[in-house]
């Protein structure tokens, strides 16, 4: 699923960018200066529609941008309570 929603941003313009998979939800990861053309009603609807088309059934824009390692924030620390 994450490859066939990171080809259809591809497919849209967007180069550096990350698709995160939590079940039947993307969280779409693009640089901060791409977030505003993500969001344009045109572009943000073929996201929408080709997300949806692999298999997501909600799809999250992370405002703060793309940053490598990015992922590992969401994992537990050891020992942390």
């Amino acid at each position: 699923m994450v490859e066939r929603a990171e080809a259809v941003l591809r497919a849209l313009g967007f180069q550096d960018l990350r698709v995160r998979h939590y079940g039947d939800t993307a969280r779409i990861e693009v640089p901060l200066v791409d977030i505003a053309r993500m969001v344009e009603p045109a572009v943000r609807e073929q996201v929408v529609e080709g997300l949806k088309s692999a298999g997501y059934r909600r799809i999250t824009l992370d405002l703060q941008g793309f940053r490598s390692g990015s992922l590992n924030q969401d994992l537990p620390v050891p020992g942390a309570t």
